[in-house]
């Protein structure tokens, strides 16, 4: 019966191989070889019992180049073998198949030496046993390649038999490894280790010891925080007598106030003597004194002493025109004497004022408010002796008679604690031959860590190359007043004016000092649409990369003063008494119960639901990167971070942004009607950190925003 077999197919026949002189020589001298071979057994195991033992039978294993088959030969199955007679059956069948192969064997074919009595002798036994004593006789595995039937055709077509050698390289008797100390190696590898290891660890903490809390750029003291401007006359009274003006120790006596407010640097806009003040406080006599309405030496240098203490700083406003006539002449502008107006005004306020003091010595005023006055005074620390005052006031001033006059003051009130001026009226020397120098000369006696600024006129009407390049030099801050009446569209060409002029073209440029509302203009709340949007109007000015300025009330929407006896005053309408809320339950305001300030005190401001949240804004200011920078360096070429976003319909939408760093988007409404806006092209959501109460911490979706009039909120946007 002939079996086809697949080529590759290995089949393990055992053969019975008689012992040779030449093949015990062969196993004895194995040692002298490089390599021996050994034979390998390879079982194939039955079909399943399921095929049919006669599948193949008419197929044949090999067609030879001659055409005729090779036969095939029924491969012994365990049925076979245990059959009676089966395995002599299955023995004649490797016999048969064991001839003489063409080529001769190899003296290094390895055969292993049986006898025929031995094998002859197994047939005796069991059929497993005989089985198993013949398998671990020498074995002979199938020659894979087919093509051998071709050159044993006297083989009846039978596949030859070859034999497979295992090599085993011969083991040295002496490695030199060896002899090493493998201990000391070990333990020595295990230490290397361990220090290579403890070394990174220590790399790495150092790295993270040393590396910076924080990747935001620096800036300066005066950079990206927020200013107080105050005129001192209309800020707190503090005088025992009452003469409903202003003064110095009142202004001490509100540092927390402006300290809980977020405020970091404090403006005075006029300290200085003048005839008529403050009514006309614009006629200064001299740039070195304070005005005696206001006090003394001593309570200014007790005013900057506990600005500092508070972490605060102190800018003086110093009105050049026209009290100089030129900067590089001594001569000063002679004050105007008052006209007939100035001494009506003048003689009202002293009627005024014999008034207010017949009614304080019969005055039923309560021990309250007095109360009040002198706890909060007492709070104040005591003035500088007169050594020091007297230093200030003689011999600093005739030192420096030869000198500017401009010049005189910078160094003396430098001395005083003064950290900076602004430079009033810079704008009308821009164009003399001396601008330049002088400006370098007085920003090399303020050093780095005081401040000087003016306004952008100054950089505007500066015509030669040299004078623009001393005022973006030398100055560090540069005010721009923004308009806020004439609409979204109008703030908006405002905004994109000023980030795309020259003062965003190099980093080491001045900053810019945003100011809404001043001494020079009316109330935000007295010119704007929405009378409530003062404080949405003056969060719009701290979202603008620079330093914003606050004028003093418009944090709580003041208005200007409208009084019909004072109409001869209309330039100062804008500068009425601040507005105070009761403290403790006292009457504890401007000025002491039943007198009478210069100007009609300022009404409660309208509601709002935006009250305390310039305090939130400065925060936010103070630790959020976005915000306060003032623009982003990139391949070395400055960004203004901030895009106006939309500006239609009486709203405004301000993105603050920042690489890695969330953004910020401030929207406001600023006209009399509800905005109901889809403006999902624009975002998709975030959640109020700053805003009314009734929306802090909550999320907000662009797909509908309904805003209020005069509100305003301060939207983080998710990354």
């Amino acid at each position: 019966m002939n079996i086809q077999k697949p080529e590759g197919l290995l089949g393990v026949l055992p053969i019975e191989l008689a012992s040779s002189p030449s093949s015990r020589q062969l196993i004895i001298n194995q040692d002298q070889q490089d390599e021996e071979a050994s034979d390998c057994p390879l079982l194939t195991p039955s079909p399943p019992a399921t095929q049919p033992n006669n599948a193949l039978e008419d197929d044949k294993i090999f067609v030879s180049a001659e055409g005729n088959p090779v036969e095939s030969i029924q491969p012994p199955t365990l049925e076979n073998i245990n059959k009676e007679d089966g395995l002599n059956e299955f023995m004649n069948i490797v016999n048969s198949s064991s001839r003489t192969l063409n080529d001769e064997p190899s003296s290094r074919d390895p055969m292993v030496e049986s006898t025929t009595s031995g094998s002859s002798s197994d047939t005796n036994g069991p059929v497993c046993a005989q089985l198993l004593t013949q398998l671990n006789t020498a074995y002979q595995h199938l020659a894979p390649d087919a093509q051998a039937l071709f050159y044993n055709q006297e083989n009846g077509g039978k596949p030859p038999l070859v034999g497979i050698q295992l090599v085993v390289p011969k083991p040295s008797k002496d490695y030199r490894f060896m002899k090493w100390n493998w201990p000391l190696i070990r333990k020595t590898c295990f230490w290397s280790l361990m220090s290579v290891l403890a070394g990174c660890v220590a790399l790495v903490i150092g790295v993270i010891a040393t590396m910076p809390r924080k990747c935001d750029p620096p800036v300066q003291w005066w950079q990206g925080s927020v200013f107080y401007e105050i005129f001192p006359a209309s800020f707190q009274d503090s005088s025992k007598s009452g003469d409903g003006i202003g003064d110095l120790r009142g202004i001490t006596m509100r540092l927390d106030y402006l300290k809980k407010l977020g405020v970091r640097g404090i403006r005075l806009n006029s300290i200085f003597p003048a005839a008529h003040y403050p009514e006309y406080y614009a006629n200064i006599e001299n740039l070195t004194d304070v005005n005696r309405e206001l006090g003394t030496l001593d309570d200014f240098a007790a005013l900057v002493r506990e600005t500092h203490r508070r972490n605060m700083s102190l800018i003086l406003d110093l009105p050049l025109y026209p009290f100089v006539k030129s900067l590089h002449n001594e001569t000063t502008v002679p004050s105007e004497k008052p006209n007939k107006t100035d001494k009506a005004v003048r003689e009202r306020r002293d009627v005024t004022e014999a008034a207010a003091t017949l009614q304080e010595s019969v005055s039923t005023t309560s021990s309250m408010s007095l109360q009040a006055i002198r706890e909060a005074l007492s709070s104040i620390p005591p003035p500088l002796d007169n050594s020091q005052h007297e230093a200030f006031t003689s011999s600093q001033v005739n030192d420096h008679v030869s000198e500017n006059p401009v010049t005189t003051a910078i160094k003396i009130w430098l001395q005083r604690g003064v950290d900076g001026f602004y430079l009033k009226g810079l704008e009308h020397y821009a164009n003399e031959k001396l601008f330049a120098g002088i400006l370098k000369h007085w920003k090399s006696i303020l050093g780095s860590e005081r401040i000087l600024i003016c306004h952008v006129d100054a950089l505007n009407a500066a015509k030669s190359a040299a004078a623009r390049n001393s005022v973006l030099m030398r100055m560090d801050l540069v005010d721009v007043t923004l308009r806020v009446t004439n609409g979204t569209k109008d703030i908006k060409r405002q905004i994109e004016d000023v980030t795309g002029s020259v003062l965003f073209e190099k980093p080491g440029y001045p900053w810019v000092h945003w100011s809404i509302g001043g001494v020079d203009s009316k109330r935000i709340a007295s010119t704007i649409s929405v009378k409530n949007a003062t404080i949405a109007a003056t969060m719009l000015g701290m979202m603008l990369p620079g330093t914003p300025n606050i004028f003093y009330g418009d944090e709580i929407g003041i208005l200007d003063c409208e009084c019909e006896d004072h109409k001869d005053l209309a330039h100062v309408h804008n500068l009425a008494p601040m507005y105070w809320e009761e403290i403790d339950g006292s009457d504890f305001k401007f000025s002491s119960i039943g007198v009478t300030a210069w100007l009609p005190e300022s009404a409660k401001p309208l509601e709002s639901s935006l009250i305390g949240t310039i305090a939130e804004m400065a925060a936010l200011r103070s630790e959020t990167t976005p915000i306060y920078v003032k623009a982003v360096l990139k391949e070395n070429q400055v960004l203004a971070n901030c895009d106006i976003r939309y500006a239609d319909d009486e709203m405004i939408v301000i993105e603050r942004w920042y690489p890695r760093r969330n953004s910020y988007v401030f929207l406001a409404n600023l006209g009399n009607q509800t905005q109901t806006k889809d403006l999902s092209f624009l975002y998709y959501g975030g959640y109020v950190i700053v805003g009314p109460s009734y929306r802090l911490n909550k999320d907000v979706y662009f797909k509908e925003l309904i805003i209020p009039p005069g509100e305003a909120f301060v939207i983080k946007l998710d990354k």
